[in-house]
């Protein structure tokens, strides 16, 4: 069984882009094949999706769409540019610094022209970046994002003015406050303005990457004015072992807040823990994780394996009342 066959079958074989799969949210005359119709739509979808590029063919089969984006993280992305991105980061204000960042600006450009243009990039989530080294320096990490962004524009408006089919998610990194994330926000929103106009407002959604030792109050005012969320196993990249341990019921005290507010609210888990622990974070209804290849396909045998336990215990459940 390849991956598209088994993400098929832990998508319930329907689209339903972000969507929590609940009845109320499925398209007019959507059925779930797999139970009878006093089941169907008992439970939320739960997607596998992708972390980071991985190495598959460059297009898809034809007629298939993906369930959801690939997550990207863009401080990856200026690991390559070491030497570069460290020449501006050491730097101070003043022409050598515009020139160094408008150098980073080409490279980002190429590399969000190469992720638009491959089958990762039909769909992408792509998070600002976390640079600690300019935490005590906001306007230079506000520069930093500025040119992400319109690196990430201007390769999304060239893929699109060449017929490309792509859709582009963004996720502001770990606000501590609903307020941290309506800035975050109105930033993307004014960047995309200046540069692909009012175009961006529907094709994209704006999202956050939560830490999981945000206060489950914070999270819901987030995930209120959120298109979806991300709860991220990796946000504690100094100790993974130790952010690994109780990500779960961090993840469930989370979504309880969110869903309190917003019952169909989007929420997702990232990172190493979130692979580790895919069948806790089934059992308590989040919507999916996002995986890195080397976990990718025991991920989805695991999600596959869950889904079909969950049909038949229900499906033997109603056959019990009847």
């Amino acid at each position: 069984m390849g991956d598209k066959q088994r993400q098929d079958s832990v998508r319930k074989g329907v689209e339903y882009p972000y969507s929590s799969g609940t009845a109320a949210e499925m398209p007019a005359g959507a059925e779930d094949p797999y139970l009878p119709p006093s089941l169907r739509g008992a439970r939320p979808a739960f997607l596998v999706l992708p972390e980071g590029r991985e190495d598959r063919p460059l297009t898809r089969e034809s007629g298939s769409a993906p369930a959801g984006p690939c997550l990207v993280r863009s401080e990856d992305w200026l690991t390559p540019l070491s030497s570069l991105f460290g020449d501006w980061l050491a730097g101070g204000a003043g022409p050598e610094a515009d020139l160094a960042l408008r150098r980073v600006h080409y490279l980002l450009r190429d590399e969000a022209a190469s992720l638009l243009g491959s089958a990762d990039g039909e769909w992408v989530a792509v998070s600002l970046p976390v640079v600690p080294e300019l935490d005590s320096r906001p306007d230079r990490l506000a520069a930093l994002q500025d040119t992400l962004l319109e690196a990430l524009f201007t390769a999304l408006e060239d893929r699109q003015r060449e017929g490309g089919d792509c859709r582009l998610d963004l996720l502001a990194p770990y606000p501590a406050s609903p307020a941290e994330f309506a800035a975050a926000r109105e930033f993307m929103e004014s960047v995309a303005e200046q540069t692909l106009g009012h175009r961006f407002a529907a094709a994209c959604r704006i999202g956050a990457l939560i830490a999981p030792d945000v206060h489950p109050a914070a999270a819901a005012e987030i995930g209120r004015i959120a298109d979806f969320l991300v709860l991220d196993g990796a946000a504690d990249r100094s100790a993974p072992e130790e952010s690994a341990a109780g990500f779960a019921p961090e993840a469930e005290r989370i979504l309880a807040a969110v869903r309190s507010i917003k019952p169909a609210a989007v929420v997702l888990a990232a990172g190493g823990p979130a692979a580790a622990e895919l069948a806790d974070l089934y059992r308590i209804g989040l919507n999916g994780i996002f995986c890195g290849a080397a976990h990718r396909t025991e991920a989805l045998l695991r999600a596959a394996c869950l889904v079909w336990m969950d049909r038949h215990e229900s499906t033997d459940a109603a056959s019990g009342r009847l």
